[in-house]
């Protein structure tokens, strides 16, 4: 079971504390600690930052073969933290947004799931790299978490992530800004959104869509099941990385058994205990 995924690397800044972070990061991390190999397609620059980076992926057990060097910053975001609720400022230019993508080694990596995002394509040279991949490589699973932060994303790279995947995670507080482009049909409950999404992009097997503290809904555009996935109680600490754990366990559960419902309740707990640490990566 290999994933590899592209993104960001960055540094989550909470006050005077630096944390390592970065949604594809998080996810690999957390799909390694849930039994698969994970790469991960990022730049970290030539800085402190940089080389702690490194440090962290070798700790995590993430292959960083595909990490390049690069002459710009890593890559920071400011965390605010309100009520467990994180606003993010992710600062640009970084590093991850130089990178190339170099599809030869990539395809001789035999993944079985590509994962990819917005923030990625949120520059020109980046975006290439995620459209080079997509193009030249072959995978079973195309994995997107359009983890929407705000002025990183627009309407083509939302098109990019709903086009490509067949398991696609959306937040419900995601799906109206989603919605603005117009993509898909409105409707009148949940169930009803859901296959709209999939009647749109035919290339849509599943939808994994999370509702925070009321749990999540997976809905498989195949069978038209819907299953739905209770959120464990806990003492909420921070939501950071909440998303990325609940997509590798999910992930790593379904490449395994083919259950939805394992795999959601899988994702569940892991975000549980995920969201009772201010770190993306707890111990």
């Amino acid at each position: 079971m290999k994933i590899l995924a592209i993104g960001e690397i960055i540094f989550d800044i909470f006050g005077y504390d630096a944390v390592i972070g970065g949604a594809p990061l998080n996810f690999c991390a957390h799909c390694v600690a849930s039994g698969a190999d994970a790469a991960l397609i990022s730049g970290v620059g030539n800085d402190e930052f940089g080389e702690k980076a490194l440090a962290y992926l070798e700790k995590f057990g993430v292959d960083s073969r595909f990490v390049s060097t690069v002459s710009g910053e890593t890559g920071k975001c400011i965390v605010t933290v309100t009520n467990g609720n994180p606003s993010y400022n992710v600062m640009r230019p970084a590093a991850y947004d130089m990178l190339e993508a170099d599809t030869k080694l990539i395809s001789d990596y035999a993944a079985d799931v590509f994962a990819f995002g917005t923030l990625i394509q949120r520059e020109t040279k980046s975006r290439k790299a995620v459209k080079d991949i997509l193009s030249d490589c072959r995978f079973n699973h195309i994995f997107c978490d359009v983890n929407l932060r705000k002025n990183c994303y627009d309407e083509e790279s939302c098109r990019l992530c709903l086009e490509n995947a067949t398991i696609l995670k959306l937040s419900s507080e995601e799906e109206p800004l989603l919605s603005e482009f117009g993509f898909y049909e409105s409707a009148e409950n949940e169930k009803e959104l859901l296959e709209n999404i999939a009647k749109s992009f035919g290339n849509i097997r599943l939808i994994l869509f999370t509702k925070c503290e009321n749990g999540s809904a997976i809905y498989d555009a195949r069978s038209g099941e819907i299953v739905n996935v209770s959120a464990e109680k806990v003492q909420i600490v921070s939501t950071v990385g909440a998303g990325d754990s609940y997509s590798a366990a999910f992930l790593c559960e379904y490449l395994q058994s083919g259950d939805i419902a394992k795999a959601g309740k899988k994702g569940a707990a892991l975000s549980a205990h995920v969201v009772s640490y201010k770190e993306a990566i707890p111990k």
